[in-house]
């Protein structure tokens, strides 16, 4: 069944007419004074009494909680790794915690003479020295660094990944020395200020932006050393370590990267939704 509307037949009522132009002139009203259309300024948040914020603590009292977990294998993951190189002989002697660091670091760096890597291998030190060792691949920084960070915490030593520019180095936490040193293992080097103090990769960077000596260690590998500063100029520090107990693909990688961002930050700015910060306690916490 179809329903036609059909229109009356005759004039419309004085009243219905009054209500239609007092509903069209008050539309009108409405329109012209909305804040999108009026030529009156809204009201402004600033008209309104700023809140008061008391400093509730001395400032030299705050102490920045770090933001970020770093995350590390555990030495029962890689103890095939440890058994099969035979690290236990490799360290054995040593007198420090730095001793044994720089042992391991020179035995990384004996296993092959820089290569390309291509395929690239995984991120997993038993499969990098095989392929490297049967020609079926090469390696480069990156791969030094995954043999020396996993064989550094099969001895339940914390060792992170850091990207630098076009390069890429690792950082212990020696236990006896409570802190984060600097290991390249591509150049068989560890850096020091002029009293002989082993750097972290912030000391390295922030020494090298204000023009303070950093010194290699002796029987270091690089031939350009002027030029190689100008890996420091930034870097990135993994959260994630452990790719062994909890492997992940290499595109996965950046996710996992905290950028530090000097004040002002530095002109090349790290890729869009990365992390980062310019508090160093996010970085070195303790």
């Amino acid at each position: 069944m179809s329903v036609t509307l059909e229109r009356r037949a005759g004039r419309w009522s004085p009243v219905l007419i009054l209500v239609g132009v007092a509903g069209v002139g008050i539309a009108a009203v409405a329109y012209l004074t909305s804040p999108i259309t009026s030529s009156q300024p809204p009201a402004r948040a600033a008209d309104k009494p700023a809140i008061r914020v008391p400093v509730f603590v001395d400032p030299n009292r705050v102490r920045p909680t770090p933001r970020f977990r770093f995350t590390f294998d555990p030495p029962e993951a890689l103890e095939l790794l440890r058994a099969e190189e035979g690290l236990d002989s490799v360290v054995s002697g040593a007198a420090s915690d730095l001793d044994r660091a720089t042992r391991l670091m020179q035995w990384t760096r004996r296993q092959w003479e820089p290569g390309v890597p291509n395929p690239y291998p995984p991120l997993d030190a038993r499969v990098i020295l095989r392929d490297i060792r049967r020609g079926f691949t090469g390696g480069f920084c990156a791969q030094y660094n995954y043999v020396l960070a996993q064989s550094l915490q099969s001895f339940g030593i914390p060792a992170r990944y850091v990207s630098l520019v076009e390069h890429e180095v690792i950082e212990a936490r020696l236990p006896d020395m409570g802190r984060w040193i600097c290991l390249d293992p591509l150049y068989d080097a560890h850096y020091l200020d002029d009293a002989q103090r082993p750097l972290s990769v912030l000391e390295i960077h922030t020494r090298v932006l204000d023009g303070a000596p950093v010194v290699p260690s002796q029987a270091h590998k690089i031939t350009d050393l002027q030029g190689h500063w100008k890996a420091f100029a930034s870097f990135a520090v993994w959260l994630k370590n452990d790719h062994i107990s909890s492997p992940l693909n290499f595109t996965d990688l950046e996710r996992y990267k905290i950028y530090f961002l000097d004040d002002p930050a530095p002109a090349s700015q790290p890729p869009v939704g990365a992390l980062v910060t310019s508090e160093p306690a996010d970085i070195y916490p303790g």
